[in-house]
């Protein structure tokens, strides 16, 4: 199967569902600077996807936080992927503004989260998935380590 193809039919099943995006609330425990190790911290986070769509496309808001007091809220959006009825990719983008707390400096309040998410879609619509994501400044200020988080989540279906 070429590679055009093989997201010709992605994009024609997350078509096929566009019509009907339901909001969303999901609750998500994961950890935050996932790649460093020793730099490594938990977070929690809170997320709200609209039940509005264009072409597919639903509004979103979140915030984060660490043990150690960083704080993210951001806006954006996000787009679903059907791959099967119950099988749901979804990468989404959202810029916001990070507070770093006793945690890590970002280098910069106004950060951008570029994210995928993958997961189970039950009959009701309710999901259960995983979710990694980058948050960086894009180089807006002096430094840009950015950061990497990893996600378990469960989503509720309004």
């Amino acid at each position: 199967m070429s590679i055009k193809l093989f997201f010709a039919v992605l994009l024609l099943g997350a078509s096929l569902y566009a019509a009907d995006r339901p909001a969303r609330v999901s609750v998500g425990v994961g950890t935050f600077n996932t790649l460093r190790p020793d730099q490594r911290q938990v977070q929690g986070q809170l997320e709200y996807q609209a039940g509005v769509n264009w072409c597919g496309v639903q509004p979103l808001v979140c915030a984060m936080a660490t043990k150690d007091g960083a704080f993210y809220v951001c806006a954006g959006a996000i787009y679903d992927i059907y791959v099967t009825n119950y099988i749901v990719l979804s990468p989404s983008f959202a810029p916001g503004l990070y507070y770093k707390g006793n945690g890590k400096n970002l280098g910069y309040p106004l950060e951008f989260r570029s994210s995928i998410a993958l997961s189970y879609q039950d009959n009701k619509r309710n999901r259960l998935g995983l979710q990694f994501y980058h948050i960086s400044n894009a180089s807006l200020g002096s430094r840009n380590p950015g950061e990497e988080s990893f996600v378990a989540f469960y989503s509720i279906s309004l």
